[in-house]
């Protein structure tokens, strides 16, 4: 794979090990945000900008050496190879990690300006870092920065714009061996990779791998640590408190129970009952189905056939208009003064004599004048039950938008507090035993935001057994947040905790034996887990703003046309009569196996477009404590969406997404038949 593209502007490449901050860099340079994250494999796809009318700058992903040992190193190395000036990040917090990359940079002969990120961290906790010295032992021009306050960000553009890149001191006996190279390949970058073994750049050249890595990779490390006794001084060894705190987090002990503590607050408290109950109660049953919807379906009627429909003293009070409401402007103040009178009536608008599929009451039109048309299958379409201008709209913004926006806030939180990664290595144990490292936690838990998003992060897992292992278990067995958040609504409501404990049960159970399963099977084993583990930090306000939006920039994206392409479906066949028959075709699963009512198909049928969708049509059926417990298991256990289903076959194949969805019905199911069968 080649990412570098030819172009009249100048290539400048962010390079650095995982959590230096080099991505703020890239959202300070460019002007443009790109997630900024404290765990491996966030950054695995290139991200490029503009500088000014002669930079073009590229993000790569965190790495520790240039190589082509996995997906992250096999990206940046072709975007390294080819730049013309490379930006080393390093953390001030880890210099004798991060300073063996950047030898291996002046190795290759790059331009490089370097950048000691994280200062202050290093200031708090009392080390010195001569960097005048340093400059002077590698030969390249460097500069402190905190990037995440802007201190001495400015001093990194002035240096790009003045060109003070520089080559750096290369060791003279490695400097003649990579000059003998030179003759057969492109530049110095390319003979250093041949000369450490680097099969990919051999291949690419026909030439003979020199493996001498070990040799020069000991050598590299020498120098390193020579350098760093010579330039860093610490006058306070104190432990500082957030160490201690980390070496908590990642007790087998203490930190399972913080991590309980955690998962109860950020999904069950926040995400579920806050927001998922009392502030979607207000943005979607307080804005939406009493003030938007109304006017939506009054601003129909105004044109299209349409019957206001009101219960009173069990009587079922009629107003046609077969023409619109303008059509009759007599009849329509006439409704208008009922409505006026009757301000606790609830009333209901129909389009058609297909309009709102589920009422059960056959005799509802028996004084109807409407009839199936073009029209009034119009009406149904725009704003009927499943109408684009009524459900979708609702949906998206009065319960889809709120449990979204929170649950990628508390991500975020999660994610710059540099907690993430050492919540990996506490459940790296567990992980192991279902065939993957402890690296698996972080698409599981992205799998609760979006499961179409944490399809892509699987990348970060090291090999395709893992991958595959991942992606089957977030199809399966991993609710989006939206559709965690309407089904624990509805088991609170409905089921309260002896059903949430059942379906939590329940998906527990699917996970890891679906996990074990496979592990068993595929061949293989789970490799080790090697994770770096930031500095724990208080999260700034700005970055969690920032990541948090532009996630939900990306879901809502993914999302809205999705939603509204299944609502203009449902309610197509609602007109044509083949939801119906549907339904019908169903029932028997539904009603024999999974003792649900027949019209649950139609959940079934959104769920296949977005799973969250399929979540809001249980809402509008009336339901039992069993029935909602069943739904809900069969719901999350269903087919994962299209959108992830695309994803699947494009990080895999289609063989793989297909075995996943196919037997995730089969599963579903079956687990939902047997549920049934013991708490009906």
């Amino acid at each position: 794979m080649t990412t570098h593209i030819k172009t009249d502007k100048k290539h400048i490449a962010l390079v650095g090990n995982p959590n230096v901050g080099k991505s703020v860099f890239f959202n300070y340079l460019s002007n443009m945000y790109v997630d900024v994250s404290n765990y491996p494999g966030t950054t695995v796809e290139i991200t490029t900008a503009t500088l000014n009318q002669n930079y073009e700058i590229k993000d790569t992903p965190g790495i520790y050496g240039v190589s082509s040992f996995n997906d992250e190193e096999r990206v940046a190395r072709d975007v390294i190879v080819y730049a013309d000036v490379v930006i080393n990040v390093i953390s001030a917090l880890s210099l004798e990690r991060d300073l063996f990359l950047t030898k291996q940079l002046i190795d290759m002969g790059k331009r490089l300006i370097i950048a000691i990120n994280q200062f202050d961290e290093a200031r708090s906790i009392g080390l010195e870092i001569n960097t005048k010295k340093l400059s002077e032992i590698i030969g390249v021009p460097v500069f402190t920065t905190v990037a995440i306050t802007g201190e001495g960000m400015n001093n990194i553009k002035s240096a790009i714009e003045n060109e003070e890149a520089k080559t750096g001191i290369v060791d003279p006996v490695l400097l003649n061996e990579l000059t003998e190279l030179l003759p057969f390949v492109k530049n110095q970058a390319e003979s250093l990779l041949i000369l450490e073994g680097d099969l990919v750049i051999a291949e690419r050249y026909k030439l003979e791998p020199r493996n001498k890595r070990n040799e020069i990779y000991s050598t590299r490390r020498k120098e390193v640590n020579e350098i760093v006794l010579k330039i860093t001084k610490k006058e306070n060894n104190k432990e500082r408190l957030l160490t201690k705190l980390s070496n908590i987090l990642i007790h087998p002990f203490y930190g399972s129970i913080v991590a309980l503590f955690v998962g109860f607050l950020f999904l069950y408290q926040f995400l579920g009952i806050w927001i998922g109950g009392d502030l979607v109660s207000f943005t979607e049953g307080k804005i939406m189905n009493r003030y938007y919807e109304p006017f939506v379906r009054e601003a129909t009627g105004l044109f299209l056939p349409v019957e206001a429909n009101y219960t009173t003293d069990n009587k079922n009070i009629i107003f046609s208009f077969p023409k619109g409401f303008l059509a009759e402007k007599i009849k329509y103040e006439e409704l208008k003064r009922f409505r006026a009178e009757n301000k606790n009536v609830i009333g209901e608008y129909f389009f058609g004599p297909s309009d709102y599929i589920e009422k059960t009451d056959k005799n509802i039109f028996t004084s109807s004048k409407l009839t199936n048309n073009l029209t009034s299958g119009t009406g149904t379409i725009l704003a009927g039950k499943y109408g684009v201008l009524t459900l979708t709209i609702t949906y998206l913004l009065g319960l889809l938008l709120p449990l979204v926006i929170a649950f990628y806030t508390a991500l975020a939180v999660l994610e710059d507090s540099g907690y993430l990664p050492r919540l990996a290595v506490l459940l790296d144990g567990l992980l192991t035993r279902i065939g993957m490292n402890g690296r698996a936690i972080i698409p599981l838990i992205l799998g609760l935001g979006c499961v179409t998003m944490a399809a892509v992060t699987t990348r970060l897992l090291s090999t395709r057994r893992e991958k595959i292992i991942a992606l089957t278990i977030l199809g399966f067995s991993i609710p989006c947040s939206a559709q965690l958040g309407v089904i624990q609504g509805l088991l609170a409501k409905s089921g309260g905790l002896k059903s949430w404990i059942i379906w939590l049960a329940v998906l527990g159970f699917v996970l890891i034996l679906t996990g074990y399963i496979m592990n068993k099977f595929l061949p293989g084993k789970p490799t080790p887990l090697f994770i770096d583990l930031p500095p724990l930090r208080i999260p700034q306000l700005k970055n969690v703003f920032y990541k948090s939006k532009t996630k939900v920039v990306f879901f809502m994206k993914e999302a809205v046309p999705a939603f509204f392409l299944a609502a203009f479906i449902v309610a197509v066949l609602q007109v044509t009569g083949f939801l119906t028959k549907i339904i019908l075709l169903f029932e028997p699963i539904s009603t024999k196996l999974l003792h649900l009512p027949k019209e649950v198909s139609i959940s079934f049928i959104l769920g296949m477009v977005r799973r969250d969708f399929g979540a809001f049509g249980l809402m509008e059926l009336p339901l039992t404590a069993a029935q909602v417990t069943v739904a809900s298991v069969v719901l999350t256990l269903f087919v994962p969406c299209i959108a992830t289903v695309a994803i699947m076959a494009k990080e895999q194949n289609w063989k793989v997404a297909v075995g996943i969805w196919i037997s995730s019905i089969v599963l579903s199911v079956s687990i939902g038949t047997i549920l049934a069968a013991i708490i009906s």
